[in-house]
């Protein structure tokens, strides 16, 4: 699509270390169609650009490119912009920031070294009729004072109102004072990639809804009453000149100022942490910023002559997903926990699962390994994992190794990888085959996982075990699981999706042995008379949900009497909460389950939301993020226990619809639904006076279902259950 085609950026000398002086560029050109039928743009900016014809927006989509290893794949997109054109003189026009491409302030993550920086630049085919006839060229201009003074999406955004004019991307501007583009004739080394999954777009708006003086900065602060990903929207007529500085935070002190829990410690030299800057030109102007987001609830303004004379509210962005579940039940508090569960994941999606909206951004792959199950039961999101699969196979070294962030600009793999978060590589396309039964991630993944397997026994010990990455990371107290443990359960895990993709392709066999070896090994050192040898919860949970002992009676009682000991609250990092749940629902024990997930005090759910939290948070203790979600898999748990729709791993893809509800003592009624390929299945049920349950489960036409192993007729379909 972009042969004999290059990137264009400004004639501007490239400074590799930080600056506040980081503007992002402006660009345009004329051009006259003398006819027009069907027209498509395809574009690709690095970082971020956004395309304007017309003085129209081709798109509401927001931040692309999408962020990715920019020297093995450029996403780009395409747009039909039939409407946007005129038969005679039109203009087209660009805007360009940094984003991940160019970051040059130093944090722990080592952007500012990523070996593809360079300034801001796009590549652009505009085609009509199905023939080129505008391309990215030296014809195009740029503006050599920009508005924007200042971008970088981790960082935040300046903006010098005196320097705009609304009609500089419209065809009668005059561009007399701009300059001559210039080519970028290296040739890239990446690959050009269409991106297919869903954009990143503005939704829900959040007004204030009380404002608070923070005396001491001279500052006014914001609170919109819910923490988000995204950015103000301010409105303001200040005079001329006047600089009105904005700082973003999840959580306040009692004197009103910001607390960032610390997160500034990564942040090196100066480089300003959520904060933006909008310098007044004595006229009304509503603004928000176009190549950074922040993770927030509060937002403190210095500069205001007054906060009657401004209009500040937050936009939530992130991944156009859509939500494919709902729940209800008589627990409020459990709904609510529902509820700043999906709002935590929407946070997080950013054409990769973050780790956070506030500090990092990243990709970290043990977080998306402890929540792609949640993931796919509740938001339609299988196109982005097959774009962030991508990512995973480009984040491969040679040797097999992968980074705990993807995608890295070098920083991971040294630290904070392992199979906690290598096995992402794994879980997605088994994820994907179970919920939407597309086979093709599993199939495309085998050389990769060939190429993991490899890298991973070249580190075994004499006995087949090996120690590295993460282990039970962030649990409420130290954690007592031996990470040889741990790698040992996932790496039988991994060899099982790895035979079960050459079975696919028609290859049976490839890892049996090394399935009998690695299971044979492990029984002999990890299980004993039935039960786990390491009696933590994450241990005997992971041996259980994995099937690693042919006594799960033993397990089951071993599991139990450790949440009874902790008076049913977890005692386990992200590893292990993942499997608590599954492991506990194995062993008939939903009801330990359901009293975990809603019990009181630390560590506990209820102590976040006893905290004031509207998102997850990232620790038990309360530190650091606000807005995370490596501990959403309950959402999982929710809709496959106590709702009971499930996917049949023989016909997966809701081919046939599991239906299987628990009645957990505690809960007196229970609502849900789950959108299938086939329509919405929803499930309701309620505690009667006399001890029954009544359950009216609702199936769509042409859709397969299954309770208590009876297939369901279409509609609604009642029982009274006795329990």
């Amino acid at each position: 699509m972009f042969e004999d085609i290059f990137f264009i950026k400004t004639d501007e000398p490239f400074v590799a270390g930080y600056s506040q002086n980081a503007p992002a560029p402006m660009f345009r050109r004329r051009f006259t169609l003398d006819s027009l039928e069907k027209a498509e743009i395809f574009v690709c900016a690095l970082g971020y650009g956004y395309f304007y014809i017309n003085g129209k927006k081709i798109t509401e989509d927001l931040f692309t490119a999408p962020v990715s290893d920019y020297n093995k794949t450029l996403w780009y997109t395409r747009y039909d912009v039939t409407e946007l054109l005129n038969k005679g003189e039109n203009c087209i026009a660009a805007l360009c920031g940094n984003g991940f491409y160019n970051e040059s302030f130093a944090t722990s993550w080592d952007f500012d070294k990523a070996a593809w920086r360079d300034n801001p630049k796009f590549i652009l085919n505009l085609t009509v009729d199905g023939k080129t006839v505008l391309t990215s060229d030296t014809e195009w201009l740029y503006n050599p004072d920009p508005p924007i003074t200042y971008n970088h999406l981790r960082s935040g955004e300046y903006f010098d109102s005196r320097l705009y004019d609304e009609g500089w991307n419209k065809p009668d501007f005059d561009d007399t004072a701009w300059k001559s583009a210039v080519a970028d004739t290296t040739p890239p080394k990446g690959a050009f990639r269409e991106c297919l999954c869903e954009p990143i777009r503005e939704f829900e708006e959040y007004k204030t809804v009380r404002v608070l003086r923070n005396e001491a900065a001279g500052a006014y602060v914001f609170d919109i009453g819910q923490n988000i990903s995204g950015y103000i929207r301010l409105k303001t007529k200040q005079a001329s000149g006047d600089v009105i500085t904005i700082r973003y935070a999840e959580e306040i002190n009692a004197d009103g100022s910001l607390n960032y829990n610390g997160m500034t410690i990564h942040y090196k030299e100066n480089s300003p942490f959520q904060t933006d800057r909008f310098i007044c030109n004595g006229e009304s102007f509503t603004w928000s910023p176009k190549f950074c987001y922040h993770g927030f609830r509060y937002i403190e303004l210095t500069g205001l002559t007054s906060p009657d004379d401004v209009s500040v509210s937050g936009i939530f962005v992130h991944q156009a997903v859509r939500p494919l579940s709902g729940f209800t039940c008589s627990n409020k508090r459990l709904e609510k926990l529902f509820e700043i569960g999906q709002k935590a994941t929407l946070s997080n999606l950013f054409y990769m699962p973050t780790d956070c909206p506030t500090r990092e951004k990243l990709g970290w792959a043990n977080d998306a390994q402890a929540s792609a199950e949640q993931m796919l039961i509740n938001f339609d999101i299988s196109r982005l994992f097959k774009k962030w699969l991508q990512d995973i196979y480009d984040a491969m070294r040679e040797d097999g190794s992968l980074p705990g962030i993807i995608p890295t600009g070098g920083w991971g793999y040294e630290w904070g990888n392992g199979p906690v978060s290598d096995g992402v590589l794994f879980e997605l396309p088994q994820m994907l085959y179970l919920y939407t039964g597309d086979t093709q991630p599993l199939i495309d993944s085998r050389p990769y996982f060939k190429r993991y397997i490899d890298f991973i026994k070249s580190r075994e010990d004499g006995e087949g075990f090996f120690e590295y990455g993460l282990d039970d990371h962030a649990p409420p107290e130290p954690t007592k699981v031996p990470l040889k443990f741990i790698c040992a359960v996932i790496f039988i895990k991994m060899l099982r999706i790895a035979e079960f993709a050459e079975q696919l392709a028609g290859n049976p066999g490839v890892y049996l042995a090394d399935i009998e070896r690695h299971v044979s090994g492990f029984k002999r050192k990890y299980i004993a008379n039935g039960r786990c040898v390491i009696n933590e919860q994450t241990a005997v949970a992971m041996v259980i949900t994995h099937d690693l002992s042919d006594d799960v009676k033993s397990l089951g009682a071993q599991l139990a009497a450790l949440v009874e000991q902790r008076d049913f609250h977890h005692n386990c990092g992200m590893v292990g909460l993942r499997h608590l749940y599954n492991a506990l629902d194995t062993c008939g024990l939903s009801d330990y389950a359901y009293k975990i997930i809603t019990s009181k005090g630390y560590p506990s759910y209820d102590n976040w939301l006893e905290g004031g939290a509207t998102t997850l948070w990232e620790l038990w203790q309360g530190d650091t993020s606000h807005n995370h979600h490596m501990y959403s898999d309950f959402m999982a748990w929710i809709m496959k226990t106590l709702v009971g729709i499930n996917i049949d791993p023989e016909r997966p893809g809701f081919g046939v619809v599991k239906l299987a509800p628990k009645f957990v003592a505690g809960l007196d009624s229970c609502s849900g639904y789950r959108d299938t390929p086939g329509g919405r299945i929803s499930v309701n049920w309620e505690r009667t006076h006399g001890g029954a349950v009544m359950l009216e489960i609702s199936v769509p036409d042409g859709v397969k279902a299954e309770y208590n192993g009876h297939q369901l007729a279409a509609g609604k379909n009642s029982f009274t259950v006795t329990v």
